[in-house]
Formats: C-alpha cells, sequence, structure tokens
C-alpha cells in the first residue's frame, strides 16, 4: 500500500482523504470518486459499449461541466459530494477517451436504448456502492479501494496513449481527404 500512496502523493494533494476501517486511502475525498470512478466507468463502457448518441454525448458532456461548480469549489460541498462529483466526471472523462479507440478496435453495440439505460442504471449502482464501501466497508474496504483507485489510474493513462496512438493518423487521413479534388 506504501507505494501506491507514493504514486498517488505525485498526482493528489490528500487535503480530505476518506480512512475506511481506520486505514487512510492514498487520495483525497474527489480523487476517490474519481480514479475508482474511472476504474468501474471502464469496465461498464467495455461491458455495456454503448453507442454513442447526440443524447448520450450531451449527458456525459454535462458529467464533464459538473466538475466547474463543484472542482472550482463555487458550490459548497462535503465529502459525500466530492466524492460523487469525482465519479460522475470520471465516467464522462471515460466515454469520451474511449470514443476514438473503441470506434477503431471494436464494433459499437447496435443502438438500443435499453443498454444504455442498464449501463446508466449500472453507473448510479456504483455511485451508491462505492459511499457504502466508503462508510462501512472497514479496513478490506479501504484496500479495495486504493487497488480500484490504482486500476482507475491505469485504465485513464491506458486510454490516453491509445488516443495519443490513434489521433495522428486520424487526423492525417482528413488532412489527406481534404487536399484530394472532388471528382466532379
Amino acid at each position: 500500500m506504501e507505494q501506491i500512496e507514493q504514486l498517488f502523493a505525485l498526482l493528489c494533494s490528500r487535503e480530505s482523504c476518506w480512512a475506511p476501517g481506520g486505514e487512510v486511502l492514498p487520495f483525497c475525498q474527489r480523487c476517490s470518486g474519481f480514479y475508482v470512478g474511472a476504474a468501474v466507468a471502464v469496465v461498464l463502457y467495455a461491458l455495456f459499449r454503448p453507442r454513442p448518441t447526440n443524447l448520450s454525448l450531451w449527458i456525459h458532456g454535462l458529467l464533464l461541466l459538473l466538475m466547474v461548480p463543484f472542482g472550482y469549489h463555487l458550490v459548497p460541498q462535503n465529502g459525500v459530494l466530492r466524492t460523487l462529483t469525482g465519479q460522475l466526471f470520471a465516467v464522462g472523462l471515460v466515454c469520451f477517451l474511449a470514443l476514438l479507440p473503441t470506434a477503431r478496435l471494436s464494433p459499437w453495440q447496435r443502438e438500443d436504448k435499453r443498454m444504455f439505460v442498464a449501463y446508466a442504471v449500472c453507473v448510479l449502482g456504483s455511485l451508491v456502492i462505492v459511499q457504502v464501501v466508503v462508510h462501512a466497508g472497514g479496513r478490506v474496504g479501504g484496500a479495495v479501494l486504493a487497488w480500484t483507485g490504482l486500476v482507475g489510474l491505469i485504465a485513464l493513462a491506458a486510454l490516453a496513449v491509445a488516443n495519443l496512438t490513434l489521433l495522428p493518423p486520424a487526423v492525417w487521413r482528413v488532412i489527406r481527404s481534404a487536399r484530394t479534388p472532388m471528382a466532379s
């Protein structure tokens, strides 16, 4: 656990941390939501592979915008709200970071509103589960959250690398197609 603490010390100020079972988590309350939420979001996104629609993109975009009033402390908040907004931000971020790799590497799920509803229900359920683990999970729950947060960090890094790898060829194709004259 000490190595995880040292890693997250580089990323998080650890001003206000949860301490399930007396064990202080290696990240603050908002980062608890962010990194654990990212791990859960990656799993749910891979499991349900929701096809991006205008509505789903708007919803995920609004989840990103939640961080403006909450991340800049324009709204009074407690630890629960910090963790929830971190989780919701992570869900929005994973959605947008997964768009390019998912489109290039695997087929989307066919458009099915039931799949998106199931995805949304699981996301909402994860908000509750994380709070239960934080408040009643004890030492084991704290260890699970710490390791899940590490998985979330690794997943976000992998998505960022995938985008950095896949984006330049995609941009180059767009530039080339814009330069070629259209057939009359």
